[in-house]
């Protein structure tokens, strides 16, 4: 065949590129029609390139005339290549990134094809291409919404291998990753209660889902345990620095008080709550000392630096999902995997109770 023109070329680099970043696994490869208006040239063009790559063997064209990616070839003459998804909310935070690059460390030794993929609620049909069209999952659930019965049962039945992250769903069979144990709140509330903190509120504005709930239930616990007074400023909402700091500044002005020390769920909690403190003419530290669960990677470069649980990489975390999600290795029970702890970071945030 002869040499492809400029525009034909750069038709077949465009194809090609969508195969080497797993586009077909995601949505179904449209036809000569359609490429031509996604790529932005002629049909005239695209048939072109087309031949070109069914020549190739890259592309096989079915009885119908539909076009299909050649497993055997997507991978540039290799073995095919695992395809691994991130299966993620369509609102991007922190802690989608760093899931987001423990999953890339953990699959770093792995030849595999790695694709991000967002989902706006549970019957969106990406999580369903997802299901269908790669080999392994890693999947963040939506904030505020456990997942549903019904798509922790399909995820549980399907062939491709799902690994849920930052929530706890074993109890529905699913293979689960969470880098804060439940428990290691207690170390934050330890902390405070050495400083001779004897009334420790709880600021949340995370929407309720089974992490938040556990890490209140954990301050509920530890007033119990030692007889502390403190108080719940509960504002499930989005989680956002921005309602965090409107929601503390209003409870302030309408004439509510805070103790000595402020257990926030997350690292926006505490941010937002700062700043609303501050301007109601606390001093951090010193007046009221404030501290996190997560500090999403930013708690030591603060001023003030946060005192909060640090999460280990994740990506030590995430390796034994890898392994599951691309080998015939079994995940023995429980299937849950969590570090045995989290590190407390002392920052300037917390101080002595004032007397």
């Amino acid at each position: 065949m002869a040499r492809p023109d400029t525009q034909t070329r750069l038709a077949i680099e465009m194809i090609r590129k969508r195969v080497r970043h797993a586009d077909h696994a995601a949505y179904r490869l449209p036809g000569e029609r359609g490429l031509a208006v996604e790529l932005g040239l002629s049909r005239q063009t695209i048939r072109r390139a087309i031949d070109q790559l069914t020549e190739e063997g890259l592309l096989l064209r079915g009885e119908t005339g539909r076009l299909s990616v050649n497993p055997a070839l997507a991978t540039d003459g290799r073995d095919p290549r695992p395809l691994v998804a991130f299966l993620n909310p369509g609102v991007i935070s922190p802690e989608t990134l760093l899931w987001r690059d423990g999953i890339l460390g953990a699959l770093a030794n792995h030849d595999v094809v790695v694709r991000s993929l967002s989902y706006e609620h549970y019957s969106d049909p990406a999580i369903s291409a997802a299901l269908e069209g790669f080999d392994g999952i890693f999947f963040l659930p939506l904030a505020g919404e456990p997942t549903p019965s019904w798509l922790a049962s399909r995820m549980v039945a399907s062939r491709t291998r799902v690994v849920v992250l930052d929530h706890d769903e074993s109890a529905a069979g699913l293979r689960s990753v969470i880098v804060f144990p439940f428990a290691s709140g207690h170390k934050l509330l330890d902390h405070l209660r050495v400083l001779g903190h004897v009334r420790i509120d709880c600021f949340n504005i995370q929407p309720h889902n089974p992490v938040i709930a556990a890490r209140i239930a954990v301050w509920r616990e530890h007033l119990d345990r030692h007889r502390i007074a403190g108080e719940l400023i509960n504002h499930p909402a989005d989680g956002s620095l921005e309602i965090a700091h409107r929601h503390l500044a209003r409870w302030l002005q309408g004439g509510g008080s805070l103790g000595t020390a402020l257990y926030c769920t997350t690292a926006m909690a505490a941010i937002g709550g700062i700043r609303a403190a501050h301007e109601h003419g606390l001093r951090i530290g010193s007046d009221l000392s404030v501290c996190a669960v997560n500090d999403e990677g930013f708690g030591p470069y603060l001023i003030p630096s946060l005192t909060s649980l640090q999460s280990t990489p994740r990506a030590q975390y995430l390796r034994k999902a890898a392994t599951w999600l691309l080998t015939v290795k079994g995940w023995a029970t429980p299937s849950l995997h969590q570090p045995g702890d989290a590190p407390l970071f002392i920052g300037e945030s917390t101080g002595p109770a004032k007397r």
